[in-house]
């Protein structure tokens, strides 16, 4: 689970980067939904680390998951391919999400609630 928190931060630090870097070069395309759901990819999993009660635990499970998918959603409608370094960047971070989302997604299926 620590390597899951670390991937869900690095994936929310890296979003954010991206959002800055195209706020940058394309202005038009810097999404701010983009940048708030993939916070909240890295805060809902902390949260869900932190709960005592089951319940807490899997309502912010899901929301992480739930906000993976919304921020990967985002990310394929962004077509920054004038620059490939965005282009790059974009592209790892749909990977990331998409494994994110897998991960989650198993843990969801054990959930009992």
């Amino acid at each position: 689970m620590q390597e899951l928190e670390s991937k869900t931060y690095n994936y929310s630090v890296q979003a954010n980067s991206f959002v800055i870097s195209l706020e940058k070069e394309f202005p038009h395309l810097a999404n701010k939904e983009l940048k708030k759901s993939a916070e909240e990819v890295s805060l809902r999993f902390m949260d869900a680390m932190d709960s005592i009660s089951n319940v807490d635990f899997s309502e912010n499970i899901k929301k992480s998951c739930e906000n993976t998918k919304r921020s990967f959603e985002i990310l394929k409608t962004i077509n920054c391919s004038e620059n490939k370094e965005l282009e790059k960047h974009k592209a790892l971070l749909l990977s990331e999400s998409h494994e994110i989302i897998e991960r989650l997604n198993f843990i969801i299926s054990k959930l009992i609630f």
